[in-house]
């Protein structure tokens, strides 16, 4: 029976009623131990088992926007007391303005993903149970329908995620309730999502998604029927859409992606408040940097544009960072295919990948880089089972043009990525010919395990460290092992390689190998312009054959003008030959190719100090170090630069700082000691040549690197000596840095030095 006013449950003294609906009576009540207003929760003991399993899915959260439980009894349940009102009123319907709608809506989705991280779905998220204070803090309340877990009552299944709904009982508020709930269906966090949806477009519309004159009226309505358009941001107008999809693999599969697509809306002309985080002002005045150094490359009248992309870097949601391979690997996977195909400009994936763990909006970014379309998305390994996420939104007018969720098997990862290059390919109209399929195709692999051990192979060997790429090396190989013929693990190989070339493996070991490597790529494939690449670099670095490097060179800029490594490479082909300002041409090229990559920028500012033109290098290389400051190579060539111009402890600084990012690169090592012994502290030089040679008896030290040293502290015999070293070795040093090192001008004048020249084939 309904208590009184004045009526006691244990030490609470009931003051008023608040309401009643189909699990109980709700009444305000006094704590007279803690002297505090509570809200009970009253029903006769048939509901006990519910209010037991309401309690417990209350009490395993701790969230802002969550009322919070403070006790139960053994037919009542004591919570936190809530000054507010329903977020949509019943009495007096409106809509609210789109601001105020997201801001309460991206509350609300924050609640949501903390009960479902705890297996908890609500299953009656309703306007009534959504409630919010005069100072728009809102509070989610009554969960009498959630299930948890490891509720187990008979005659209840167990879903896909571990929820479970009694099968063929609806259970929920007919207006809210999911296509799934209303036809008695197992239920999981994807139905709360949807009800999200009819509150969202409610709160957007001041009237019900789904109305009828009787319940099963508005069941029906859920079942088969959309809801009546919106006059809503096209922003929000596609949140609600694909949160009411019919079928929940059409809705966002988490609460996380949910709150996240609110999140971006709220950069799209629908702010949050006065101000943005400042994460977000971070990455934009990073790239704002990087776009003025770089230019306006990317910034063209989209009214000209044909379909264009930018794949950003895949999230992954697995708590296990070696799992990046995964991710990573698919993004650029998918980046790689798209850019096969004509007449669609794809942003190389070098650019994207400096999106990678920072909060982007996907319009942002579009405009950033000059896009129509940004593809966006997520990766969740758990065990062998894999779940991939992704969403293709057109940055022109705000809507998604496709989304999907894939739920495979990690074997199926080959198939994943090949279906969401296909899909995104055919939504942008992009239509591939015979001959472009079988160009796509060529050098790859139908082995889902050899594409596994690819990826991890390329996942590796970018760490660029020695443990890293002895790593990718050892994954490439069993890539091959299973399928001969795979062309871009060969090409994997070839760079790998390249890049240990005289850091950590002897010229002699790394230069043949990636030759090989490269030769076998384009046995596979004579058009593969990464290949192509390959053998331009170790034609210039290792057989110091000019001719074949050049000729490779320009045929690899052939089939892929826009590569920016390949003009990037070239530029350092260039500058040795004596043909500064066409190395300078092919630098700027790479860079508008890639304006937001390190590698891209510090082409750049490279041929800049192969040219000893330092106050522009100066200016580049500090630009660099602003976008990223974590690549090492800037902080070096900077270095280098303070000591051109005599700023000696600014010099020895940036090397430093260098060493904190790799302690292992002899490069650095040496630049520091060179910087010490031109400083006049030859005692510090002195302990990083002991340190190099010690070094060299466990592990590969580039001669050069010893040999400068000795250059800044005057030995010109140690120097030959070492460089005859480097000589011997056919170091890549002497074809690159030889006749630009300005740290080696002492030694022009010397005839051992033109005879060294001589010897390699350089110009004279």
């Amino acid at each position: 029976m309904p208590l009184s006013v004045g009526d006691k449950l244990g030490p609470y003294e009931i003051l008023a009623f608040l309401g009643a609906g189909g699990m109980g009576e709700v009444y305000r009540a006094r704590d007279t131990r803690l002297n505090r207003d509570v809200a009970i929760k009253f029903s006769d003991a048939g509901f006990g088992a519910r209010f037991e399993r309401e309690a417990k899915a209350i009490a395993a959260l701790n969230h802002p926007n969550i009322c919070q439980i403070y006790d139960i009894g053994p037919n009542y349940l004591v919570m936190e007391c809530v000054e507010g009102a329903a977020i949509v009123s019943p009495d007096q319907p409106r809509a609210l303005p789109p601001p105020e709608a997201l801001q309460l809506a991206m509350q609300i989705a924050a609640a949501l993903e903390a009960a479902h991280a705890k297996g908890i779905v609500h299953r009656d998220l309703k306007p009534a149970n959504i409630l919010t204070s005069s100072s728009g803090v809102v509070k989610l309340l009554d969960f009498g329908l959630a299930k948890q877990a490891d509720d187990s009552a008979p005659g209840d299944e167990t879903n896909a995620i571990g929820v479970i709904t009694q099968v063929g009982v609806i259970m929920g508020t007919p207006a809210y309730m999911s296509p799934e709930q209303a036809e008695g269906k197992p239920a999981d966090a994807r139905s709360d999502i949807f009800s999200f949806g009819a509150v969202l477009h409610e709160m957007l519309s001041g009237h019900r998604a789904f109305s009828g004159s009787s319940a099963a009226a508005i069941i029906g309505a859920i079942v088969y029927k959309d809801p009546p358009p919106l006059a809503a941001p096209p922003a929000l107008q596609a949140i609600v859409r694909k949160c009411l999809a019919k079928a929940p693999d059409a809705r966002y599969q988490s609460a996380t992606d949910l709150r996240l697509a609110l999140a971006s809306a709220s950069t799209r002309g629908i702010p949050r408040g006065s101000t943005r985080t400042a994460a977000l002002l971070a990455v934009g005045v990073a790239l704002l940097i990087g776009l003025l150094g770089a230019g306006i490359y990317f910034m063209r009248s989209r009214a000209s544009q044909n379909d264009s992309i930018v794949v950003l870097p895949l999230q992954n949601q697995t708590n296990d960072p070696d799992a990046d391979y995964i991710s990573d690997g698919i993004t650029e996977s998918i980046n790689n295919s798209l850019a096969r195909l004509p007449n669609l400009k794809v942003v190389p994936h070098s650019v994207a990948s400096r999106y990678k763990g920072k909060p982007v909006d996907a319009q942002k970014v579009g405009d950033e880089l000059g896009v129509t379309t940004v593809l966006t998305g997520t990766v969740a390994q758990r065990g062998d089972n894999l779940r991939v996420n992704v969403e293709l939104d057109d940055v022109r007018d705000g809507k998604e043009r496709w989304g999907q969720q894939y739920n495979r098997k990690l074997d199926d990862l080959l198939a994943v990525q090949s279906d969401i290059a296909r899909e995104v390919s055919q939504r942008l109209g992009a239509h591939p010919t015979a001959e472009t399929q079988q160009r796509m195709t060529k050098g790859s692999t139908g082995n889902p395990e050899a594409y596994q051990l690819y990826l991890k192979g390329k996942y590796y060997t970018n760490k660029l460290t020695k443990d890293g790429l002895a790593k990718g090396i050892d994954y490439f190989n069993q890539a091959i092992a299973i399928d001969p013929n795979y062309g871009l693990a060969y090409n994997g190989l070839a760079y790998n390689y390249i890049n240990q070339d005289d850091w950590y493996m002897p010229p002699r070991e790394a230069g043949p190998k990636a030759k090989q490597a490269a030769e076998k790529a384009l046995a596979i494939d004579p058009n593969d312009a990464d290949a192509h690449l390959a053998l331009a670099i170790e034609s210039q670095w290792y057989e110091w054959n000019w001719p074949v490097a050049e000729r490779e060179f320009k045929r690899a800029i052939e089939l892929n003008p826009n590569d920016s490594e390949a003009r990037g490479y070239y530029s350092w082909f260039l500058a040795p030959m004596g043909r500064g300002a066409e190395a300078l041409a092919e630098a700027r090229l790479a860079q508008q190719a890639a304006p937001l990559a390190s590698l891209g920028n510090f082409f750049v500012a490279s041929v800049l100090v192969f040219t000893q033109q330092w106050d522009p290098a100066m200016k580049q290389l500090t630009s660099n170090i602003e976008l990223d400051p974590n690549f090492w190579f800037d902080h070096c060539y900077l270095g280098r630069t303070y000591e051109a111009k005599g700023r000696m402890a600014e010099a020895i600084a940036e090397f430093q700082r260098a060493l904190a990012l790799d302690n292992e690169n002899t490069e650095i090592w040496s630049g520091l000691g060179h910087a010490y012994a031109l400083s006049g502290n030859k005692k510090e030089a002195q302990k990083v040549l002991d340190h190099l040679k010690e070094l060299s008896a466990r592990t590969n030290v580039a001669p050069y690197s010893i040999a400068v040293v000795y250059a800044g502290l005057g030995d010109k015999d140690q120097v030959f000596s070492w460089l005859d070293r480097a000589y011997a070795e056919r170091s890549y040093f002497l074809a690159v840095y030889l006749t630009t090192d300005s740290r080696l001008n002492g030694l022009h004048a010397d005839p051992r030095f033109a005879a060294l020249k001589q010897r390699i084939g350089l110009p004279q």
